[in-house]
């Protein structure tokens, strides 16, 4: 299929207008204006299962030499979400060949290849990985959005290898780099859950006050509010408040393994 015929289809449904004015942007060959018109549509609206992975095939891919390779890596890591699982890893690595000369685009998409191969089994693998990535993300300098990708990948794999003292550090980490409004509630808590549990677990945690000040301490009080108790009565002291709450943690499965009393 070409392009035009891609787009006079795409200009039939129901977000014409935003197909006419790319459409439009592409024949006068304006890229910029483009880029910003395709990452619009992809991070909005509802998209039926392939649609964005044929947007990506028949129409990004005929103009992505033109666009930046940050951009590019946006878009690449949305329309992933919308490619086969057992072909996305594939996508994101011949995505990887098309960026490899921008280094923050090159960190974000080996964060995700890196969070896909956690997924599938393959942990010790991804430790090198990470390894390149940190030298990656410390030639950077300062701090960039694109450290936040490599901080969820870092506190995925310690996560995976029960190491909850690097997993509190790079959770926090992570947390400082983006914008907690960019998660929905239900992440928020997740995180919140899990940053709280490696908080109790961790044998190098020595203080709390980091998490007990930060803004994601609230979706705790709403997913788990047993583990904001126990967090402030270890934080204080509080040997009484402990043992009152003895019901709620030792039903925790991690819990009863480590002597928190």
């Amino acid at each position: 299929m070409t392009v035009q015929t891609f787009i006079s289809l795409q200009k039939a449904g129901s977000r014409s207008q935003e197909w006419i004015e790319m459409e439009d942007y592409y024949n006068r060959k304006l890229w910029h204006q483009l880029t910003l018109a395709v990452l619009k549509y992809v991070k909005t609206g509802d998209h039926n299962p392939g649609h964005l992975s044929e947007v990506h095939k028949t129409f990004v891919s005929d103009f992505d030499h033109r666009i930046s390779s940050l951009a590019l890596s946006s878009i690449g890591l949305i329309v992933a979400e919308d490619i086969p699982a057992a072909e996305r890893l594939e996508f994101l690595e011949n995505l990887l060949k098309k960026v490899s000369n921008h280094p923050e685009a090159k960190i974000k998409i080996m964060a995700k290849t890196g969070s896909l191969r956690i997924d599938q089994g393959q942990v010790e693998e991804v430790q090198e990985l990470i390894k390149e990535l940190e030298e990656l993300v410390n030639s950077l300098g300062e701090i960039t959005p694109v450290h936040g990708a490599f901080y969820e990948l870092s506190a995925k794999f310690y996560k995976v290898k029960g190491d909850y003292n690097s997993f509190y550090r790079d959770s926090l980490r992570y947390l400082g780099c983006i914008d907690l409004a960019d998660l929905t509630s239900k992440q928020k808590q997740e995180h919140a859950f899990h940053i709280g549990l490696s908080a109790l677990l961790g044998d190098k945690v020595y203080n709390f006050g980091e998490l007990l000040a930060h803004p994601l301490l609230e979706s705790l009080k709403i997913a788990c509010p047993w583990i904001v108790e126990l967090l402030l009565a270890f934080n204080r002291g509080d040997m009484n408040k402990l043992e009152q709450l003895q019901p709620q943690w030792s039903q925790q499965p991690t819990l009863p393994e480590t002597k928190l009393l």
